[in-house]
């Protein structure tokens, strides 16, 4: 866009945003790459425990089951979980799922009915690795931004 206009609200909207608790706190897990994160930290970042316990005890849920089956599943197989979890249909297709799709965890598509073309789209939801792509892309420029300041630096 040639001149793009800044949202109208004034704060940033959750369901856009990543969650990163002071790295000055107690509450970041250690960065030692030899250890590992599992899925509920990575949620934490998603939708924080602290401040949305539901959506992130569901995503948590979601993802385990999408981790499960990484081919991806339908509407039909979607129905079913939700049943099974107890989870509430609008929280999930309102707040969690768009979130993790907007986040790049998940891939949704819409794919057409084969067997009658005139009844509409199936659901597919699966995993994906356009949100590690992306934050490995972000860290690696500001690595690099970092270096080539310092290296600029040290070199007066």
């Amino acid at each position: 866009m040639k001149n793009p206009q800044p949202p109208n609200e004034k704060r940033l909207k959750s369901k856009e945003s990543l969650f990163y608790p002071s790295v000055l706190g107690s509450k970041w897990k250690t960065l030692d790459p030899d250890i590992r994160w599992d899925l509920s930290d990575i949620l934490n970042h998603v939708f924080p425990a602290e401040y949305q316990e539901k959506s992130y005890e569901y995503a948590q849920k979601l993802m385990t089951f999408l981790l499960e089956n990484p081919g991806g599943i339908d509407k039909k197989i979607m129905s079913d979980f939700v049943k099974g979890h107890e989870i509430p249909v609008s929280t999930l297709y309102n707040i969690v799922i768009p979130k993790l799709v907007k986040l790049g965890l998940v891939e949704r598509r819409r794919e057409p009915n084969a067997s009658n073309p005139g009844k509409g789209w199936f659901l597919i939801l699966k995993p994906s690795v356009t949100f590690s792509s992306h934050l490995s892309k972000l860290a690696d420029e500001w690595r690099s931004i970092y270096k080539t300041a310092y290296s600029k630096k040290s070199s007066e």
